[in-house]
């Protein structure tokens, strides 16, 4: 299949999956960087435990929309909900923008989650379709490392524009962007780069595997291996989305300006970037156990330090390793479970386990809420613990479910079979 695309065209669809996931990474990073601005929006009056409430109202959405854009994409085609995807969390980030209400602004939230929620499994799907064999992780590390560098660009536009256009106005930049430029993009494009054989068929003549199907013959060692990559997500996301939402809140109450937190927020971004990539090609030299337990293990020692008062220069360099280690260790467990299964339920498989994963995203911002307000040691312990015990769990479970691979595939791929 990919002996038949050019190099351009593997690279033009890896460039339109980037885009889509760093406009997802923005939203939800703008929405941290925005925090303090709705802390003291005046006209809501919100408190941290609601701000924390509208964040997860997000990810909530997300976790749906996951689960159904992976079932659906195997279905009726990964490049058509690709684009629905990218359509529908462009226009409910421009909803939030003019929400009146805090209670609409949350449900605005839940809505652009459904589109956020496809956009990884889909973008990842339609990635791997066309990657060559020896670099998936690799271009798959890449892709993901959208979702950081979009917290880049999130920082950094509020930096500059979050007092002259206030978060309304960021959240509007950051859904016209994707709407105008990828979509019709990648509606042109993806017909002729990516091919459409098995479940990637748009034309509905291909084996529809549905979600029930996949799972009765998954086997025992695949509902093993299922349930241990559902885990690492949902420990990846506590912290991710934890950290993405109130680490500017967190250092601007540990006595940091907001303009410092902000920076911070860049560092932490630009950590996670490199970690989904370089962590990416470690996987491709090294194993993708090896890279998911390295990962885990340096965020959880970097985000402990967080709790330290440092030089700065210290502390720029252990918040680039807490995001390596968090952020930046959730695309190389995409990956691991993009390789692990067969084509035919791939993205099925990426759609749960980044859906029900998403549960731990929820919990993250919800979770930051509750602790506000504590001293720094408190939150960033419970963070680094979530970070022990996925590390522990990578080390104890997947080595045997490594060693059992090749048994998961024969029997995962039964759906296409039938």
């Amino acid at each position: 299949m990919n002996n038949r695309l050019s190099f351009p065209a593997y690279v033009g669809v890896a460039a339109l999956a980037f885009l889509a996931i760093a406009a997802d990474g923005y939203d939800l990073a703008i929405f941290g960087a925005a925090t303090p601005n709705l802390l003291h929006y005046a006209d809501w009056g919100l408190t941290t435990a609601q701000v924390g409430v509208i964040a997860s109202a997000a990810i909530l959405g997300m976790g749906i929309g996951s689960i159904a854009a992976g079932v659906l994409a195997d279905r009726y085609g990964v490049r058509r909900l690709f684009l629905l995807c990218v359509s529908w969390f462009s226009v409910g980030m421009m909803l939030c923008a003019v929400a009146p209400t805090a209670e609409l602004l949350g449900a605005a939230r839940f809505f652009a989650g459904f589109g956020l929620g496809g956009v990884v499994p889909t973008a990842v799907a339609v990635t791997m379709s066309v990657a060559p064999a020896d670099r998936k992780n690799f271009l798959n590390g890449v892709i993901l490392a959208g979702i950081p560098i979009g917290g880049v660009l999130a920082a950094l536009t509020a930096l500059a524009f979050l007092g002259v256009l206030g978060w309304r106005g960021v959240f509007f930049v950051g859904g016209a962007f994707p709407l105008l430029t990828v979509v019709p993009i990648a509606a042109v494009k993806l017909r002729r780069w990516v091919p459409t054989p098995h479940a990637l068929r748009s034309d509905g003549r291909a084996a529809r595997p549905t979600l029930r199907v996949v799972f009765k013959n998954l086997g025992p060692t695949g509902w093993g291996a299922l349930a241990v990559f559902t885990a690492l997500t949902f420990c990846g996301q506590i912290q991710w989305y934890g950290l993405l939402t109130w680490l500017p809140q967190i250092m601007k109450a540990s006595g940091y300006s907001l303009g410092s937190a902000l920076v911070f927020l860049v560092i932490f971004s630009l950590g996670a970037a490199t970690g989904a990539s370089g962590g990416s090609w470690i996987a491709d030299k090294f194993g993708e156990r090896h890279a998911v337990l390295a990962a885990f293990t340096v965020g959880a020692v970097a985000v402990m330090t967080l709790a330290v008062h440092l030089p700065s220069p210290v502390l720029y360099v252990f918040l680039f390793l807490a995001g390596a280690g968090t952020g930046g260790t959730q695309p190389i467990v995409f990956g691991y479970v993009a390789t692990y299964f067969p084509v035919d339920i791939r993205t099925s498989v990426l759609g749960f386990v980044a859906g029900v994963g998403r549960i731990g995203g929820v919990c993250g911002p919800i979770l930051g809420g509750l602790l506000a307000g504590r001293p720094p040691i408190v939150i960033f312990s419970v963070l680094s613990g979530i970070g022990v015990f996925a590390a522990l769990l990578c080390a104890v479970a997947l080595a045997a479910r490594k060693a059992e691979k090749d048994h998961t595939t024969v029997t995962a791929s039964t759906p296409a079979e039938v």
